[in-house]
Formats: C-alpha cells, sequence, structure tokens
C-alpha cells in the first residue's frame, strides 16, 4: 500500500504527512501526526509535452493563462485567476482555438 502513495506522489507532485484524512471531530482527537500537505508544482513530469509557443499573460499582471482560467471562445477572451480583468487572444491564438 505504501509503495501506491509514492506512485501517486511521483504523478502529481503532492505528499501527505499521513494517509488518514479525518472527516470528524473524533478523527480529528485520534490522529497524533500532524496532517499536512507538500505541494511540488514545478516537479519535473516524464513524457510531458512542451508547447512551442510564448505563454500568453494577463496584460495587468502578468498571470499565465492556465486550466483555471475562463476562456470565452465566442468573444475569443480569457478571464485571468488573479485578478478579474478580461484578455484579448492574440490574433494568431484567437485564429486557432474552439471548445472542441
Amino acid at each position: 500500500m505504501e509503495e501506491e502513495f509514492y506512485n501517486q506522489e511521483m504523478v502529481d507532485g503532492v505528499r501527505f504527512s499521513w494517509n488518514y484524512w479525518p472527516c470528524n471531530k473524533v478523527g480529528q482527537t485520534r490522529v497524533t501526526v500532524p496532517v499536512g500537505a507538500l505541494y511540488t508544482p514545478l516537479k519535473e513530469i516524464e513524457n510531458l509535452a512542451l508547447v512551442q509557443y510564448e505563454p500568453v499573460a494577463c496584460e495587468a499582471c502578468k498571470t499565465i493563462l492556465n486550466p483555471f482560467c475562463t476562456v470565452d471562445y465566442r468573444y475569443k477572451t480569457w478571464t485571468c485567476t488573479s485578478c478579474p480583468k478580461k484578455n484579448n487572444f492574440k490574433s494568431h491564438y484567437a485564429a486557432n482555438i474552439s471548445e472542441q
């Protein structure tokens, strides 16, 4: 079972201090090890496809377009996750994006 946790860490870069997450007050009082998580957002992942173009950045705060941003395919805009600014896609990106 321990190997399963290490394999999951290799996939997403998250390691928990304990393999049990308390669901109620009784469970919280019985946990003797502090519950915590270590996340490695820049973990190198094998076989990850790299894009061959410059990242799309928010005009206001320079946050990079990411999966958590809201994209409006109709108007070819995206909303930044860090600030509420709506950004237009540059013409070469806008011509090649669709919901499919």
